[in-house]
């Protein structure tokens, strides 16, 4: 009777010791669990944002791709790129600069966050080291884009410059052409009678004898002073109004007319300007 009473208390004892075990061991399990569960947790996370910052990158290059692209088709469609156009490629070169900027910076991030959890995310360096890759191949197709960019601003220059030399010599033309047309279609008249033509010294009397038959002609260095400047092409008509009038000069008869009003010549009408004024840019008009 005595030894089952001894037993029963060590039997209880063990039981007792046992339930310590397990409880601790029930602890150091949920422990472990939390760990595995933190560590689960920190990984996710960690890849999350991998993943995130790996989606962005490449979505960058995507849109440095489409920027390059649209350079490219407005530099061949308008190889003299307008002020407005240049100004817009200028700006998409920027804004790939700065995209540039923002992936080398993400890049540099994630191969921290891949030192700092080696052991849980190495597999990812491949994938690091292939947007590193895509990267440098930006980088080198900009600098080809640039250069052609250019080569292009100094094929514009050129151009410019031809293109304002060739003004210069056209202005210069037409300035050329028009004084050469002026001075074609300049002509000078004068209408008065013999004593005011003789002042003028515009006419004076030769032949005859001892002044008798003399005609009145056209001196020999005559002075513009004493004519009126016209533009032939511009004056159909020129006002006499005298009771005669008489050409000194000479002028083909069948390119004028005298009109008379009244028994008095009120003006001599050009019929045909160019016949007219072919044979002499002065006309000179004795009236009476």
């Amino acid at each position: 009777m005595k030894k089952t009473l001894l037993i029963v208390p060590v039997a209880i004892a063990a039981m007792l010791t046992g339930c310590e075990n397990y409880k601790e061991q029930a602890e150091q399990l949920t422990r472990q669990r939390d760990s595995l569960v933190a560590i689960t947790n920190a990984n996710n996370q960690t890849i999350d944002e991998f993943i995130s910052s790996f989606n962005e990158v490449e979505t960058n290059l995507n849109t440095i791709t489409q920027k390059q692209q649209s350079i490219a088709m407005s530099a061949e469609k308008n190889p003299e790129m307008a002020k407005t156009t240049k100004e817009r490629i200028n700006a998409e070169i920027e804004a790939i600069n700065q995209l540039m900027t923002e992936n080398k910076t993400r890049i540099a991030d994630l191969e921290k966050s891949i030192k700092r959890n080696s052991g849980k995310v190495g597999k990812l360096e491949k994938m690091v080291a292939n947007l590193k890759e895509q990267l440098v191949q930006k980088e080198k197709e900009l600098a080809s884009l640039n250069e052609q960019l250019g080569s292009l601003n100094v094929q514009l220059a050129t151009i410019r410059t031809s293109y304002d030399s060739l003004n210069t010599e056209n202005a210069n033309r037409v300035i050329v052409i028009a004084d050469q047309t002026t001075k074609l279609h300049t002509a000078y008249y004068t209408v008065g009678n013999y004593k005011k033509l003789r002042d003028q010294k515009v006419l004076a009397k030769e032949g005859g004898v001892l002044g008798l038959g003399a005609k009145p002609k056209v001196v020999p260095a005559i002075k513009k002073e004493s004519f009126t400047k016209i533009d032939y092409t511009q004056t159909a008509s020129i006002p006499i109004n005298s009771k005669s009038a008489k050409l000194v000069t000479t002028h083909p008869s069948d390119s004028y007319r005298l009109e008379q009003t009244d028994k008095t010549v009120s003006d001599l009408v050009i019929t045909d300007p160019e016949k007219f004024w072919s044979a002499s840019k002065y006309l000179v008009v004795m009236t009476n």
